[in-house]
């Protein structure tokens, strides 16, 4: 009991204590030469896109890993959401039946030998469940547990000590979304006749024990130092061999999904340096994986591998090239100084890279399912393609990830303190989102949508989205984003300030455009840059996003365009005729663009979009005085467009927007 009580005081103790250290010189050095390798024209990704695997992505490992190394130290890093804290077990003997519906607003603990039963009942927890001490016990009973979830792995089980979780004839949702458990010291969970709504991830070490019979989706296991696992009749299984240092594991796995009997352990022929055993019976949809470490012996023949999740352990700096989702290997030894990794007459549908400790880790030229970072690492990723097919692009801890010239498919993600900056790529699908204490910087990167932000985080947001060509003499219209956004809670930094800068190509001056801005735009006009006396060529802008902060901490975002000359247009001076505006605005089916024209005279009417797309035009004679030119938009797609009214040497621009 006095353990466990040592133990929460721990706990609750870590859950305060933060640390943000923004890594200031790594970043600025990250732009600086993302920069330079723009404008020497670096940009291309030399990953064949007609290599990217079509499948349909599983869950990852996130956080299992991370803590099960934390609870071996008594000391988590995981910050309850929020709401009431109910403690089961600070007294001895304590304990508390549920029969029917049950509403807890945040984590539950049961500790010492506290005991939580839940029969018959309906319950909805809004937190974590920590179950924790020599005989604390959960057990429910024809019983529906729903822990809502507002994004993926926001809920957790924890079982330590020599604890026990028994769930019979139980429906446990997770609002359908992946989930962990972490099982550790000698603690025990036993699962009979459940339906999981939600796919499961869960981490076991030391000698913990996960017994599952008969389940319509068991999840993934990550299975670590002497940890048992008996599955019967059960679907849906990822089982992830964890090789440690110095372990061999040389293996032939069975063919197809199906499993009548399945025995790995350390008495397995081929198998040293692990002591950990797995026993599958009766069982569909059943996948191999593997967590080779570093300094491991693995060889593997004959198979078909589901996941390889290297590990990447120590403080060395590891370059990590060539590797391919859905690959088929005759004969392949993996390219990595610090482990040996043999395949021979196998497949491996998805490789995902996991760095620890304080690994350097330099990926290039790779197609991997899942990149994911933590304690102090250090991940620089180019040219790369991660296809979510392991999972998803996260860092946690106080990791700096840098995703450069990349594509990602399912979700990019920071959490705890960690930094993630996504630039010059693109996520397909899924959400970008940063939670706890972190911060992720998006720079002239493409989204399906607003990235979000949880807990205490914060978001950078940088966009050039000025057109790719423009006359030169010319008022140029820039438009895009500059912004940084946090959570009302967020002790992080805010918005300063936002610049912009052209130089021409092959120069090494930049010239500011303006001065400093301090408003916040978000598909807006950011500045309006005045051509005249500038030669016609190729140039750069760079748009500067600072913060609040006394550092004055930035991104920069880069961008190229094409200044032509006058013979492709004409010579476009602001007019003082016209006299243009829109109304209403935003605009509707209603909107007209006002102007004046001292003459009857010919105007030129160009719409375009904020990228520089032409929408519409249309040249026509219009009478002097003021005139009412109809929009008709209500085909235009929401946004920020740009109204170009010329007449002879005359432009003049007028912004509108589309909700």
């Amino acid at each position: 009991m006095k353990k466990s009580l040592i133990i929460v005081f721990i706990l609750i103790y870590s859950l305060l204590s933060f640390g943000q250290n923004f890594p200031k010189k790594e970043i600025n050095q990250f732009f600086s030469q993302a920069t330079r390798n723009r404008i020497m024209g670096k940009t291309s990704s030399s990953v064949s896109m007609d290599q990217i695997v079509d499948t349909t992505p599983s869950s990852g490992v996130f956080g299992v890993v991370k803590k099960l190394k934390e609870l071996k130290t008594y000391g988590f890093q995981k910050k309850p959401v929020g709401g009431d804290t109910l403690y089961i077990g600070i007294s001895p003997n304590d304990s508390l039946i549920i029969n029917g519906t049950f509403f807890h607003n945040g984590p539950i603990f049961v500790l010492g030998n506290g005991v939580l039963r839940f029969k018959h009942a309906n319950a909805t927890i809004l937190g974590d469940l920590y179950v924790w001490g020599d005989h604390a016990q959960v057990t429910a009973d024809s019983s529906y547990l729903y822990f809502p979830q507002e994004y993926f792995y926001q809920r957790s089980l924890i079982i330590a000590g020599g604890a026990k979780v028994i769930y019979n004839n139980t429906t446990l949702d997770h609002s359908g979304l992946s989930n962990n458990i972490v099982v550790t010291d000698s603690a025990t969970i036993d699962e009979n006749n459940v339906i999981n709504t939600g796919f499961t991830t869960c981490g076991m070490n030391k000698s913990a024990t996960f017994h599952i019979n008969g389940i319509n989706q068991a999840g993934e296991f990550v299975i670590q130092d002497q940890s048992k696992l008996i599955f019967r009749d059960a679907k849906t299984i990822l089982l992830w061999f964890h090789v440690p240092e110095a372990g061999s594991f040389n293996y032939s796995f069975p063919n197809g999904d199906t499993v009548q009997a399945f025995t790995l352990d350390s008495t397995s022929a081929g198998i040293s340096g692990i002591h950990y055993s797995v026993q599958v019976d009766s069982s569909t949809d059943v996948m191999w994986a593997l967590m080779p470490s570093t300094g491991s012996n693995v060889s593997i023949s004959n198979s078909k591998i589901r996941s390889i999740g290297l590990w990447f352990l120590g403080h060395d700096s590891i370059p990590v090239n060539g590797l391919v989702d859905n690959s088929n290997y005759i004969d392949y030894t993996a390219n990595l100084s610090d482990r040996y990794l043999h395949l021979s007459n196998s497949s491996v549908l998805t490789w995902s890279l996991y760095p620890m400790d304080t690994v350097n880790l330099y990926v290039t030229g790779c197609i991997v399912g899942e990149i994911g970072s933590e304690a102090n690492c250090r991940v620089t990723t180019s040219d790369a393609f991660v296809d979510g097919s392991g999972g998803y692009w996260w860092a946690t801890d106080h990791t700096l990830m840098i995703g450069e010239n990349c594509m990602a498919v399912n979700a990019i993600r920071s959490s705890q303190s960690a930094f993630f900056i996504f630039a010059y790529s693109t996520l397909n699908q899924g959400e970008a989102s940063a939670l706890g204490n972190s911060i992720m910087m998006i720079v002239q990167s493409q989204l399906p949508g607003p990235p979000m932000l949880y807990d205490g985080s914060c978001i950078w947001y940088s966009w050039l989205g000025n057109p790719a060509s423009a006359i030169i003499d010319t008022i140029v219209p820039i438009s895009g984003s500059a912004w940084i956004d946090k959570t009302p809670t967020s002790q992080l930094m805010d918005f300063g300030w936002y610049r912009l800068y052209w130089q021409k190509s092959g120069d090494t001056v930049w010239y500011p455009i303006g001065s400093k801005i301090y408003s916040e735009k978000k598909n807006d006009l950011l500045v309006n840059w005045d051509t005249h006396g500038i030669s016609p060529g190729l140039y750069y802008l760079k748009l500067v996003l600072s913060d609040n902060t006394p550092d004055s901490n930035k991104t920069e975002a880069l961008n190229g365009i094409n200044l032509l000359p006058t013979i492709f247009g004409v010579d476009e001076l602001h007019s003082k005729y016209f006299n243009a505006s829109i109304f209403p605005n935003p605009v509707n089916e209603n909107s007209v663009v006002e102007f004046y024209l001292p003459s009857n005279e010919q105007v030129e009417i160009t719409i375009i979009d904020i990228d520089g797309k032409v929408i519409s035009y249309s040249g026509k004679q219009f009478p002097g005085g003021n005139n009412l030119y109809p929009l008709n938009n209500s085909q235009l797609p929401e946004g920020t467009y740009f109204c170009i009214l010329k007449r002879g040497d005359n432009v003049e621009t007028a912004r509108f927007v589309k909700k």
